[in-house]
């Protein structure tokens, strides 16, 4: 290639060398965008040319500072139409942070100075004002269609000498964005092309540091200094709007202060109205027990990002709970499954399910903290926008993963409750009564299983799961409520018998409201074994 060559001819020795090079640099960049056009040169190869350019032109500048920069000469700019250039010799001990703003100051690069040797660095920065125009305006060619993403900011690179093996404190970067539009935004650098990267861009070490962008500007922390920036999803259109973000906000915190009330009111008629000595009121008073706890640290301190402790905790906390909350819902499927089809009660078993949904969760949370404190820090244990698990070191997958096991457990044991009820033979009920009568009982056991929580398995798919999602489950213990207290025969009659008690009637009205209350839709009675005076001496739900 013709800069190279120039390149390599050109001495750096000589104080004028720099701007020499970059002179070369820029007008090579020039031709280039005029013989783009007419070039039938794939753009895989032409991104290749350009970036061996630009870390050609790095590589220079290092040379250069090691010959020209000293104590009395520090620092040296140089800035055109092409880019803005700072290379520095910086001593660690009397350094301040390294800045550097780009065109119109919407552009920067800030380098925290405990990155720097101890005896000392060489910085060379270079903010390229069109240099994306290249990589970008041939962008009608076959290869450029298949792509779902193109750039969306300047290329900002920064190399340092000696390199550390690890930086200390990450680089931050602030970029304008070409297109003011929602959609998906990268924090990515240059790496070349590979089977893992067929784009040549990578976004390992990056992250989009998202309380400090906006649909205008997108901030960056990244772990390593390479050639930086913006990539756009153009063809995603299932990325959350902030429009989307604020609704999902509301539904959430209104979802989350009606689940919180009925999961009170859960605990307390299944205290008071129910016999505590069956496991079916201590697996329900557990599972809305854990399941409130986990919403009310959510509501308190999802947000409390600015301290890194309290952050760590909120998210510790509320992931036991949560976990926990998903163990007693295991334990609800199970239970239904060996008293629906098989008949039998678990009373022997309850110390082993104690023990199981409240320490497995314990150790779940150490290990999540433990992968945290040894790869990256206490503070990767949580994400930057929100104090819960951090997706940047994959933690959050670990809750995932168990969440879907969970799920998926309790979807065959589901299937396996349905197909035993509308499959008993019941007097007089055709078909369609049957289909009926799974269907009311899958939306009464939903709930309890919290099968709901699959639906985020599907938000990447489309915004609507995203929305069903979310106001399923924030609402659940006020479902659970609904469905399983509202609906309980056996707590309405106790419940009217206590205000019977308080608020006397007279005998024939009291007589007729227990004939009332004793009654059971005789469809609804027989669509299970379970549903008669067992030994439980009450039914595991009804459906009316």
């Amino acid at each position: 290639m013709g800069f190279l060559s120039a390149l390599n001819k050109t001495d750096v020795r000589r104080v004028s060398s720099l701007k020499k090079a970059v002179n070369i640099l820029e007008n090579t960049m020039e031709q280039s965008k005029i013989k783009s056009l007419r070039n039938r040169e794939t753009e895989k190869e032409r991104e290749e040319e350009i970036f061996k350019m630009a870390f050609a032109i790095e590589d220079f500048a290092r040379s250069y500072a090691q010959y020209h920069l000293n104590k009395s000469v520090p620092q040296l700019n140089i800035a055109n139409n092409k880019l803005v250039m700072h290379i520095q010799r910086v001593v660690s001990q009397n350094a301040s942070d390294f800045h550097l703003e780009g065109p119109e100051k919407e552009n920067f690069i800030n380098i925290p100075s405990s990155n720097f040797h101890h005896n000392g660095s060489v910085l060379v920065v270079i903010v390229y004002k069109d240099l994306h125009e290249l990589l970008t305006s041939n962008s009608s060619n076959s290869d450029a269609a298949k792509k779902n993403r193109t750039l969306d900011t300047i290329i900002i690179a920064a190399t340092m000498d000696p390199k550390p093996e690890k930086l200390q404190q990450n680089v931050a970067l602030k970029f304008r964005n070409l297109k003011i539009a929602d959609g998906k935004r990268s924090c990515m650098f240059w790496s070349g092309y590979s089977e893992k990267n067929p784009d040549g861009w990578s976004g390992e070490g990056c992250h989009v540091v998202r309380s400090k962008s906006s649909s205008g500007q997108t901030e960056c922390s990244c772990s390593h200094m390479t050639h930086f920036a913006v990539l756009f999803d153009y063809g995603d259109n299932l990325e959350i709007t902030e429009t989307d973000e604020k609704t999902l906000r509301i539904l959430t915190y209104v979802g989350l202060a009606l689940s919180i009330i009925g999961i009170i009111l859960t605990i307390i008629f299944y205290v008071y109205f129910t016999d505590l000595h069956q496991p079916l009121s201590q697996i329900r008073i557990s599972l809305a027990s854990s399941l409130g706890v986990g919403q009310v640290i959510f509501l308190a301190g999802i947000n409390a990002t600015e301290n890194t402790g309290v952050c760590v905790a909120v998210a510790a906390l509320m992931q036991y709970f949560l976990i926990a909350a998903f163990c007693w819902m295991l334990v609800e499927g199970i239970y239904l499954y060996l008293f629906v089809v098989k008949v039998y009660n678990i009373n022997s078993n309850m110390k082993m399910y104690y023990v199981m949904s409240w320490g497995f969760p314990a150790l779940m949370v150490a290990i999540s903290l433990s992968i945290a404190s040894g790869k990256d820090g206490m503070q990767s244990f949580v994400s930057e926008k929100y104090c819960w698990l951090s997706s940047d070191n994959n933690l959050i997958w670990i809750f995932v993963a168990f969440v879907v096991i969970i799920e998926a457990v309790n979807v065959l044991i589901l299937v396996r409750v349905i197909k035993e009820m509308t499959t008993m033979q019941l007097t007089g009920e055709n078909h369609t009564q049957q289909i009926r009568l799974g269907v009311k009982a899958c939306a009464v056991l939903i709930p309890l299983l919290g099968v709901t929580w699959l639906f985020g398995l599907l938000s990447p798919l489309h915004k609507a799961f995203v929305y069903i999602f979310t106001i399923l489950n924030s609402a659940q213990g006020f479902l659970i409520f609904v469905l399983h207290c509202l609906r309980n025969s056996q707590i309405k009659e106790r419940f009217r018998r206590r205000m019977n008690a308080v608020f006397p009637v007279s005998s024939a009205n009291d007589v007729n409201s227990i004939k009332k209350t004793s009654q059971f839709n005789e469809s609804d009675v027989g669509i299970s074994k379970e549903m008669e005076l067992h030994s439980c001496n009450n039914s595991v739900f009804e459906l009316k």
